[in-house]
């Protein structure tokens, strides 16, 4: 079916198109009845493929990545689409429209996709009445940004804001730090600005005794020694790591608007990433929360991730290329090479191809 909607829907805009999309999963939210339908045609079940991770139950390791749901509109309809997790948002204290239209484009050529879209979403207090219309019974986590106005030097309270706001609502946070499309952002990456981010959640933590995980999202940009510098603070603050998100890099691209501010996501991520995820788990010795994205698109991807280090993956942009089937064709392949290859579980290839 989405053979034949992907010509109609790659003749709007990205954005467009996007909130296409998530105007039709709203008409089903609305329409209970329609659920099951989701669920039948796009969830695939097996033991194999479960997991529990910081004391959370994922049904399999294929999770949707931050982006898509920006404002916690549609979760419940997303819920019953196949993902092993959700990560909604990312979600910021104050409402804010993003930067100026047009912000999103597709590269067909390079299955790839530029965004500048700058936090775009209706705030904190109206997302989280969004999430507490449903129950889930799956995780579902929020990614957290900072407002473009907040005063330089508060910026790290954002996190702390938001974090507060749901902290008895969702499955675990994500400190988004490495999105390019707001000012100033990725300056989090430098030691003394990371100290200071850690600090705060760290005296978060401990003074609310809060038990939900947080993860934090480090940028493809980043090279391995610089990775290697902030390793240790991060183990030491957060419960796990998402490597890694979009590049500012645009070698080797073909499409014609591949020059577009912004940034970049999709296929020409995938080795990238994964020599960072590789590089993290080697130096963590195995011991600490590794989650990939970038590039995944079918379930050899999916394999290679794993087997360098990764427990959960997350897709996007291989969404809106390959359509709403991917997870269900991804979590059944991947059950297919376990059983064919004598694994018991899927837990049992993390980190086999890490030297």
């Amino acid at each position: 079916m989405y053979k034949l909607i992907k010509p109609i829907l790659f003749q709007f805009d990205p954005e467009k198109a996007h909130g296409m999309t998530i105007d039709a999963l709203k008409f089903v939210q609305r329409h209970s009845k329609l659920l099951p339908v989701v669920r039948q045609l796009f969830h695939y079940e097996n033991p194999i493929l479960k997991q529990n991770i910081k004391g959370i139950s994922f049904p399999n390791p294929i999770a949707l990545a931050a982006g898509f749901d920006k404002s916690c509109e549609v979760p419940k309809a997303l819920e019953n689409a196949g993902f092993g997790a959700l990560e909604l948002g990312g979600i910021t204290p104050k409402p804010q429209p993003g930067n100026p239209k047009p912000r999103m484009y597709r590269l067909v050529e390079d299955d790839a996709i530029i965004n500048r879209m700058g936090f775009n979403n209706i705030g904190m207090n109206k997302a989280l009445s969004n999430l507490r219309k449903y129950s889930y019974k799956i995780p579902v986590g929020l990614n957290i940004g900072v407002n473009k106005l907040t005063p330089y030097e508060e910026r790290y309270q954002d996190y702390i804001r938001v974090i507060d706001t749901f902290k008895n609502d969702v499955t675990f946070f994500t400190v988004n730090i490495s999105s390019p499309n707001t000012e100033n952002l990725q300056s989090f990456h430098d030691k003394d600005e990371f100290s200071q981010l850690c600090s705060a959640i760290q005296s978060y933590k401990i003074k609310h005794d809060i038990s939900v995980p947080i993860f934090i999202k480090l940028t493809s940009d980043l090279d391995l020694p610089g990775l290697g510098r902030m390793l240790d603070p991060i183990v030491e603050t957060f419960d796990g790591i998402i490597l890694a998100n979009t590049t500012q890099q645009r070698d080797n691209l073909h499409s014609t608007n591949r020059s577009e501010a912004g940034g970049l996501s999709g296929r020409p991520l995938f080795e990238r990433n994964l020599e960072m995820i590789n590089y993290t788990y080697k130096k963590t010795n195995g011991q600490f929360l590794i989650i990939g994205t970038g590039g995944i698109f079918d379930t050899d991807d999916v394999i290679m991730m794993l087997r360098h280090g990764a427990s959960l993956v997350q897709i996007y942009s291989s969404l809106v290329f390959e359509g709403p089937g991917l997870t269900k064709k991804l979590n059944k392949s991947l059950t297919q090479y376990l059983e064919s290859h004598g694994y018991n579980h899927v837990s049992e290839i993390i980190g086999l191809d890490v030297k």
